[in-house]
C-alpha cells in the first residue's frame, strides 16, 4: 500500500485525495471500443504536509505558479490585471511624468488635489491606487488558500470554481482589508514600527478567512493567535518576502523604461503601467503564495495540523 503522502517530486498518493487516473480508459467491447482520455493527475503539492523552513516557503510559493502555472495566471490575471487597469487611469499623469519608482512622490504635483476636469491628481491617486491593489492582492490571497487546500485535498479545484468561491468570501476579505490597515495606521504612533509588527502578525488573515471559512474579525485575532506563537519568525518572513518580491518586481519594471525610449510622451504611462501589470502577475501570486503556505505551515506547528489530516485520511479511507 502507498504512504498516506510523500515529499513533492515523488508518485505516492497526497492525504486526503483520491488518485486520479493517469491512463486512457476504454468503453465498449470487443473491436468497437473507444478510447477515453483521462485528465492528467494533479501535480505534487508545491510543499512537503509538514513544518516548512524559510527556504520551503519561498520556493513553495514559486512552486505553486510552476506547477499550475494556467490556474494560477488566470486567477491572477481575474484579480490584478482589473484591479491594475483602474490604477493606470488613475496614475495615468503621474505615470507619464515618472517621479519615484513611478508614484511621482517627491514632485511639486504630489500633493492631494483635483483639476478642473474634477480628475484625482498628485498623491490622491497614488493612495488610492494602493488601496485598491491591497484589497485585490488579499483576493489573490484568498483564491489561492482555496486552490492550495483543494490540492492537499486531491482536489482539481477549477479557476472559475476558485473565483466563485473567493467572491462568495469577497465582503470579509474586503472588511478584513480595512479593518488591518485601520489596525496598522494605529500602530504608526510607534514610529511606524507597531505598523510593521501589526502587519506580520496580521499576515494571514486572508488565508484564514477563506481556508477556515470565518468572518474578518474572527480571522483577526486567529492570525494574531497563530503569527505571536512564532513571533520572531512571523517578524521576519513578511520581509523576506517584501525583499525578494522587491527584486523580482524590479526586473519587470525595469523593461518599460527602456521602451518608453522609443516611443512618445503620450505612451509613457501606457508603457509604464503594462510593466507594473507584468510585473504584479509575477509578484502578487508570489507575495500572495507565501501567505497561504506560512498559514498552513503555522496550523503544522502550532496544532499538530498536519496530524489532523493524517487521521482524517486513514478514517476515510478506511485503513486501520
Amino acid at each position: 500500500m502507498s504512504a498516506p503522502w510523500a515529499a513533492p517530486g515523488s508518485s505516492a498518493l497526497q492525504p486526503e485525495g483520491p488518485s486520479e487516473p493517469a491512463t486512457t480508459a476504454h468503453t465498449g467491447s470487443g473491436s468497437s471500443s473507444a478510447a477515453v482520455r483521462a485528465a492528467p493527475p494533479l501535480p505534487p503539492p508545491p510543499v512537503p504536509f509538514r513544518p516548512m523552513t524559510i527556504a520551503d516557503l519561498l520556493d513553495g510559493s514559486f512552486a505553486i505558479l510552476k506547477r499550475r502555472p494556467r490556474e494560477v495566471l488566470l486567477l491572477a490575471a481575474a484579480f490584478v490585471i482589473p484591479v491594475q487597469l483602474l490604477a493606470s487611469v488613475l496614475l495615468r499623469d503621474v505615470l507619464a511624468e515618472g517621479g519615484f519608482a513611478g508614484t511621482g512622490l517627491g514632485e511639486s504635483t504630489s500633493s492631494v488635489g483635483f483639476e478642473e476636469s474634477g480628475e484625482l491628481t498628485g498623491l490622491g491617486p497614488t493612495l488610492v491606487s494602493a488601496l485598491i491593489s491591497v484589497s485585490s492582492l488579499a483576493l489573490l490571497a484568498g483564491a489561492l488558500a482555496r486552490l492550495v487546500a483543494d490540492w492537499h485535498r486531491g482536489e482539481r479545484g477549477t479557476p472559475g470554481a476558485v473565483i466563485l468561491a473567493t467572491l462568495r468570501r469577497s465582503p470579509a476579505l474586503l472588511v478584513g482589508v480595512v479593518v488591518v490597515h485601520l489596525l496598522e495606521l494605529l500602530g504608526l504612533v510607534a514610529f511606524g514600527i507597531g505598523a510593521y509588527v501589526m502587519m506580520c502578525f496580521l499576515h494571514v488573515v486572508s488565508p484564514v478567512i477563506v481556508a477556515e471559512e470565518v468572518g474578518p474579525f474572527t480571522a483577526i485575532v486567529r492570525s494574531f493567535r497563530l503569527t505571536t506563537s512564532k513571533a520572531w519568525r512571523s517578524l521576519y518572513v513578511p520581509l523576506l518576502v517584501g525583499v525578494v518580491g522587491a527584486l523580482v518586481g524590479l526586473g519587470f519594471q525595469l523593461i518599460p523604461e527602456l521602451v518608453i525610449l522609443l516611443v512618445s510622451e503620450d505612451w509613457y504611462w501606457l508603457v509604464r503601467s503594462s510593466g507594473s501589470m507584468l510585473a504584479q502577475l509575477v509578484v502578487a501570486p508570489f507575495t500572495a503564495g507565501v501567505a497561504v503556505l506560512y498559514h498552513l505551515d503555522l496550523r503544522i506547528r502550532s496544532e499538530g495540523y498536519d496530524i489532523h489530516r493524517q487521521v482524517a485520511w486513514y478514517q476515510s479511507s478506511g485503513v486501520h
